[in-house]
C-alpha cells in the first residue's frame, strides 16, 4: 500500500509541481501557521502573524515572555492555549 500512495503522489508532483499552498517562508511558519489557525478565520491569523513584524521565528516565540507572545497572537484567538502550544513545539 505505501510503494502505491508514493507513486500515485510521485505522479501527482511531477503533473503539478510544487503548489505552494500555503502562505509561509519558512518550514517553521507553516507549523505556526497551523497552531494558529485552529478554530479561527485565516484572516484573524493573518494580524496575529503581522504584530511579529516579520520575524515569526523559533527564536522570537522562545524569547518572548508568555505575557508579550499572548498579546501577539491575541487576533488568532484562545491565545493562552496557542501561546503554549507555540512555546511547547518550539
Amino acid at each position: 500500500m505505501g510503494d502505491k500512495l508514493l507513486s500515485i503522489y510521485e505522479t501527482l508532483l511531477a503533473y503539478y509541481g510544487e503548489l505552494h499552498w500555503w502562505p509561509a517562508k519558512t518550514p517553521y511558519e507553516v507549523m505556526a501557521g497551523a497552531v494558529l489557525t485552529q478554530n479561527t478565520a485565516w484572516s484573524n491569523v493573518e494580524k496575529a502573524i503581522a504584530n511579529f513584524g516579520g520575524d515569526l521565528s523559533p527564536e522570537a516565540v522562545l524569547n518572548a515572555d508568555f505575557a508579550e507572545l499572548t498579546e501577539t497572537i491575541r487576533p488568532a484567538g484562545f491565545f493562552n492555549q496557542k501561546a503554549a502550544y507555540l512555546k511547547a513545539v518550539t
